[in-house]
């Protein structure tokens, strides 16, 4: 559940971040605040962002072709440029339809075209133990 901040409040996490070098500090303020689940957290993840860490992995999750995506440490961040790789793929896929995702990361690419095709045999697998634990949540 969202934590509820005053403007006042939503304007300070923004101005922090901004300083903190965050370019998209207003969005990144709403989004933090949208995640968190108390005024701890949104505190603990605000000084994640300032520190330098991924957005999506201070958040736990990227939005990729749609859908969210968990994301942990350790596992690489999908990136809407791929979405054009979903799309040829879900254009070109027969029906039923065979998927198999290797070094899937956080298995986002397996997940929209599941998500995208009516019927699909998805296989996904990683080498990486983080990876394979996102993937599986994904």
């Amino acid at each position: 559940m969202p934590v509820p901040l005053s403007p006042s409040d939503l304007s300070s996490l923004a101005a922090d971040l901004r300083a903190a070098g965050c370019v998209f500090a207003e969005d990144e303020a709403g989004l933090i605040a949208a995640t968190a689940a108390d005024p701890a957290e949104v505190a603990a993840m605000a000084a994640r962002r300032a520190a330098g860490h991924p957005l999506e992995h201070v958040l736990g999750w990227a939005e990729f072709a749609g859908l969210r995506i968990a994301v942990d440490p350790g596992v690489f961040v999908p990136r809407r440029r791929t979405e054009f790789l979903v799309d040829r793929a879900v254009a070109l896929a027969p029906d039923p339809a065979v998927v198999v995702d290797l070094c899937c990361g956080s298995g986002a690419l397996g997940a929209a075209l599941a998500a995208a095709l009516d019927r699909v045999e998805l296989h996904a697998a990683d080498v990486e133990p983080a990876a394979v634990r996102c993937a599986r949540r994904n």
